[in-house]
C-alpha cells in the first residue's frame, strides 16, 4: 500500500526531494545515492522516501491521530470575562489585558523591565543599491542591545527591498533557523556565526563560521525574490542571533544581560525562548520603522513552526506589527491544546522546556485546563490582519485545530469591525479563503514546511489590506 502510493506521487516530486531526504535520512549510502546522476536509483529512493514519509506522520505512543478519538471539550471564550460578563467593543482592551497576563504567567513568560524601551543602537554594516543584478537594495544592519556594541548582545537584520517600488515598501519580517546567508544564495550576505553541537554531544553548542556550501539552503522557504517582485520588502534575523535553541543553554544567550540585581536563574514567570524569540523580532521593527526606505505602517511579521509562535506572539505583544502570517505554529501557537490530538502540553515541555516559562510545567498532563488557547493567542492579534496556514501532511501541529481557532476568533474581529472568516467547515486542502477578510486560512498539501504556495497566499493577504500593488 505505502509502495503504490508512493508511485502514484512520484510525479509530483521535484528537486525539493532532495531537500526531504536531507532531513529524513541520515546515512551516507542515501546521501551518495541522491547524489548520483542514475534516474532508475534516483527514482528507487524517492519510492523510499515516500514509505519514509508515511511513517514519519506516525505517532509516538500515546499521543492521538484519531479524530474520533478526540473527546468533547469547551472552548475557552476571548469575549467572555472570567465573572461570566460579555465583552463589548469599549471593554476588549480590558479583556485583551487580561488574556495578555495569562499568557505571561503560563506560557511564554514576561519580558523583564530592563529589557524594554531600549534605544536604538544600529549600524548599517553594508549597503548596496543595485542587489540582485539590479532587482533589489540589500542592507545588512546589526542591532546593538548594550552600550558594550560588540562585546554585547546584538543580532544581524538582513533587509531586501524592491528597487523600483514608488515610495516607501511593504516589510515582512521574520526570523530564520539556519542564518541570514541560508534565506538566498547572494554571495554578498555575510556569514555571521551560527550555532552548533555535536549530536548527542554533552558539550554546550558553540558558535561556528557557517560553510559556502549553506548559502541559499533555505531560499525555498522564504522566496525572497517571488516577495521583491511583488513590491514588497524581506527582513530577516537569525534566531540564534538571539536565543540558541538548545535545552540548559540559557547562559548562552541574552536572558541573563537582563537579569535583575543578584539574580541568577530565570523566575518562575520570566520569559523562555519563545518570549525572547518575539523580543528579538521587536528590536528588528525598531529599526525597520525608521528606515525611510520602509513603510513604518505596513510591516507584517511571519514564521514558521516554533518561530510561527514567536512571530503570533510579538504580534501579541507588540502592536506596531500590521499583519501577522502564521505558518503551522501548532500547539504552544495558533492550535488548540483542548483538542487533543497531536501534540501535548507533555511532549512540549519535556522536549523544548526552555521555550517557555517555569509555570507552564504545572499544565502538562492538564491540556483541557490551562487557562489559555490558541483561539486566545490569535485574539490578541485583533483587529490586525492574520492568516493562519497549516499542511495537510502536518497532522503533529493539529491543522484542524488551527483553522478552529482562527474560527473561534473571527467573532472578536466581527466586534471589532473588522471581517472574519465567512466559513465554518474546513476548507479543501489548496482551497485558501478569502484573501480580502480579515481572517484568512489555508491547509495545502505537503509537509510541515513553507513553501511558495504559501506565499503566494500570503502576498495575495497583503495585498488587499495593505492596498499595495507593484508598479515600475
Amino acid at each position: 500500500m505505502q509502495l503504490s502510493w508512493a508511485f502514484h506521487n512520484l510525479s509530483r516530486w521535484t528537486i525539493r526531494s532532495r531537500k526531504f531526504v536531507a532531513r529524513l535520512f541520515t546515512t551516507e549510502a542515501a546521501v551518495r545515492l541522491l547524489r548520483s546522476a542514475n534516474l532508475h536509483r534516483l527514482l528507487l529512493a524517492l519510492v523510499c522516501l515516500s514509505a519514509v514519509a508515511l511513517s514519519a506522520q506516525s505517532f509516538p505512543a500515546g499521543y492521538n491521530r484519531d479524530e474520533a478519538k478526540v473527546a468533547p471539550y469547551t472552548l475557552l471564550d476571548p469575549l467572555t470575562f472570567p465573572d461570566g460578563r460579555h465583552v463589548t467593543k469599549a471593554s476588549w482592551p480590558q479583556r485583551r489585558a487580561e488574556i495578555v497576563t495569562l499568557f505571561e504567567e503560563n506560557v511564554f513568560g514576561r519580558t523583564p523591565s530592563s529589557a524594554q524601551h531600549l534605544p536604538l543602537r544600529a549600524h548599517i554594516d553594508e549597503q548596496d543599491d543595485h542587489a540582485l543584478n539590479g532587482r533589489a537594495i540589500r542592507k545588512q544592519i546589526t542591532l546593538y542591545f548594550s552600550p558594550q556594541l560588540e562585546a554585547g548582545p546584538k543580532e544581524h537584520l538582513l533587509l531586501y527591498l524592491p528597487i523600483h517600488h514608488r515610495g516607501p515598501a511593504p516589510v515582512i519580517l521574520g526570523l530564520n533557523f539556519f542564518g541570514n546567508h541560508t534565506v538566498l544564495a547572494d554571495p554578498a550576505i555575510r556569514l555571521n556565526p551560527v550555532w552548533s553541537r555535536r549530536s548527542k554531544s554533552i558539550e554546550p553548542p558553540s558558535l561556528v563560521a557557517p560553510d559556502e556550501s549553506t548559502r541559499g539552503k533555505q531560499a525555498e522557504e522564504w522566496q525572497v525574490e517571488k516577495v521583491l517582485a511583488r513590491g514588497y520588502g524581506l527582513a530577516t534575523v537569525y534566531y540564534g542571533d538571539i536565543d540558541p535553541d538548545f535545552k540548559d543553554s540559557i547562559q548562552l544567550g541574552i536572558r541573563p544581560f537582563f537579569y535583575a540585581p543578584g539574580q541568577t536563574t530565570p523566575a518562575p514567570n520570566d520569559w523562555g525562548a519563545i518570549g525572547v524569540w518575539a523580543w528579538g523580532l521587536s528590536r528588528a521593527l525598531d529599526y525597520l520603522v525608521t528606515d525611510p526606505l520602509v513603510d513604518p505602517h505596513d510591516i507584517a511579521v511571519t514564521g514558521h513552526s516554533r518561530l510561527g509562535k514567536a512571530a503570533d506572539w510579538a504580534a501579541a505583544e507588540d502592536t506596531r506589527f500590521s499583519a501577522v502570517l502564521s505558518t503551522e505554529s501548532g500547539k504552544g501557537g495558533q492550535s488548540l491544546y483542548r483538542r487533543t490530538f497531536g501534540e501535548n502540553i507533555a511532549h512540549l515541555e519535556h522536549s523544548f522546556p526552555y521555550w517557555f516559562c517555569a509555570n507552564y510545567a504545572r499544565w502538562v498532563d492538564r491540556d483541557t485546563q490551562i487557562p489559555v488557547d490558541g483561539n486566545l493567542l490569535l485574539s490578541l492579534i485583533a483587529p490586525r490582519p492574520v492568516y493562519v496556514a497549516s499542511a495537510e501532511g502536518d497532522l503533529w501541529s493539529d491543522p484542524r485545530g488551527e483553522f478552529l481557532s482562527a474560527v473561534s476568533v473571527s467573532r472578536v474581529y466581527r466586534l471589532l469591525d473588522k471581517s472574519g472568516l465567512d466559513v465554518a467547515t474546513m476548507p479543501a486542502v489548496n482551497q485558501p479563503t478569502d484573501p480580502a477578510r480579515s481572517v484568512a486560512y489555508h491547509v495545502r498539501s505537503g509537509i510541515h514546511d513553507v513553501t511558495a504556495f504559501d506565499w503566494d497566499q500570503y502576498l495575495n493577504f497583503l495585498d488587499a489590506h495593505f492596498g499595495r500593488q507593484f508598479t515600475q
